[in-house]
């Protein structure tokens, strides 16, 4: 009655920002993204407690959430879920995807119930929209009810540069941070376009490995989904003056001939795209900026999965 799962966090490069169903949890636009191998949350899931307890890196949380999915899968035993991230938590670095993947995945587990992994990434889905994705893993495509992985982690031998560039939980969640830019901002249908126009793009390029091409259209993108979030009423920033250094400091390496790109979520954190050859290099350049608190070197990683 107890079983322990594994997912990490994804990071989009055709990024999700808004829902066409609320309640249901449904995109907008599809979504493109990698799982990263650091960014990584392992939850137990025990069935048959006196109640429903969620703990979340050693401290007690609301379990209604949990609850929820674990309802959705047909599970109506207590439950007591213990989770930790290695890595921030609540800052902008998809720990609410990996933490609901690794819940879904476990909880079926723990009950006994077999799953297809289309029907855990729904599952999933139902906590946070990006858990569809963590559940697939790889390079994943997520547009309706669940998400798929349209190549493994070893299609690419790309790193993923993760500047840590706050210590602290950010202001407006994601989830609520795109509904009021739904609402709101003035740019929120032309960025949903740009996304449906920025997929098969997206999806060509990853397919022919064209590190350029994807590079610059996912910081374009992401940057298209700040400026969205920016002409909400009122604005939402998500950025720390480090965020911005990097920024700049990423260009300047381009200019120099190491070819990085940034893509950066509902947060502060910068993700750099480069070649595994060229990470020491933009780790380094990233360390240097004030302001950055850590950095992170990540390969792509597969999907959520239960431990022995």
């Amino acid at each position: 009655m107890k079983a322990i799962a594994v997912a990490h966090a994804n990071i989009a490069l055709v990024k999700y920002w808004g829902k066409r169903d609320e309640e249901l949890i449904l995109p907008e636009a599809a979504s493109l993204s990698i799982t990263l191998d650091l960014l990584r949350t392992t939850t137990s899931v025990e069935l048959g407690a006196r109640e429903d307890s969620f703990e979340l890196d050693g401290r007690s949380e609301d379990p209604a959430r949990a609850r929820a999915v674990l309802d959705a899968a047909g599970i109506r035993e207590k439950a007591r879920i213990v989770s930790r991230n290695a890595f921030p938590t609540g800052a902008g670095l998809a720990s609410s995807a990996s933490g609901f993947a690794a819940l879904a995945v476990a909880a079926c587990a723990a009950a006994g119930l077999r799953r297809t992994p289309q029907e855990l990434s729904a599952l999933a889905r139902r906590g946070s929209g990006s858990a569809a994705r963590s559940v697939a893993g790889g390079w994943a495509v997520w547009e309706d009810e669940s998400a798929r992985q349209l190549f493994p982690p070893e299609h690419w031998d790309l790193r993923f540069v993760v500047a840590i560039c706050a210590q602290t939980p950010k202001e407006t969640s994601s989830r609520d941070g795109m509904r009021h830019s739904r609402e709101t901002s003035p740019y929120h249908a032309a960025f949903i376009g740009q996304c449906r126009r920025d997929l098969p793009r997206a999806l060509q390029m990853l397919a022919a490995r064209d590190l350029r091409g994807l590079g610059e259209l996912a910081e374009r993108n992401a940057l298209l989904m700040h400026a969205d979030a920016l002409a909400a009423d009122p604005p939402l920033l998500y950025w720390e003056p480090a965020t911005i250094g990097c920024l700049r400091a990423l260009h300047g390496s381009r200019r120099e001939g190491t070819e990085a790109w940034a893509t950066i979520d509902a947060g502060p954190h910068l993700v750099a795209i480069c070649a595994a050859a060229d990470a020491k290099r933009v780790e380094t350049t990233l360390r240097a900026v004030s302001g950055v608190k850590d950095v992170l070197v990540c390969a792509p990683a597969g999907g959520a999965r239960v431990l022995p």
